[in-house]
């Protein structure tokens, strides 16, 4: 596991990668999440929400206002821990009376490192579309099928 976070921590820090799409910028996927995040500004605790999250940034939202190029330090909380991360307003865009920024991870310890990674990693991946479930629903019945009549076949004789 140590070697795929040290390869991770390589990409993140600006060497190329292999991105999944030509059109994708981004070399991790996000998923969307919502948990709580809190980080200190001017003096005081704020908190915030996320959008969606991944292991290169994650996208907020909030009540306050955020500035484009500004730097954070904050905390995610999961179920079962914290993941303290320090990140880089990229952009922000007034969504429904609130503030969204996407945010590009600056910095992050190993350790907070590995528990985004594992809190990522238990994440649902995907849904899958309906044509996959249809052709999976298919092959399951076919398989009964194909099993019903060797058994059939077996005791009739």
């Amino acid at each position: 596991m140590y070697s795929l976070l040290t390869r991770t921590k390589t990409l993140l820090n600006g060497n190329p990668g292999i991105r999944g799409f030509v059109n994708e910028k981004r070399k991790f996927p996000r998923y969307p999440v919502e948990r709580t995040v809190i980080c200190h500004r001017y003096g005081k605790e704020r908190n915030m929400r996320t959008v969606d999250i991944g292991l290169g940034g994650l996208k907020l939202e909030s009540n306050f206002d955020i500035r484009t190029g500004e730097s954070m330090n904050f905390a995610i909380l999961t179920n079962s821990t914290s993941i303290r991360c320090k990140g880089t307003v990229l952009a922000t865009e007034e969504f429904q009376g609130k503030v969204q920024a996407r945010l590009s991870f600056s910095h992050t310890s190993d350790r907070d490192f590995r528990k985004l990674y594992t809190y990522l990693d238990t994440l649902p991946r995907g849904k899958g579309t309906f044509l996959q479930k249809g052709l999976l629903c298919v092959l399951l019945i076919l398989s009964a099928l194909i099993v019903y009549f060797i058994i059939r076949t077996y005791f009739t004789q």
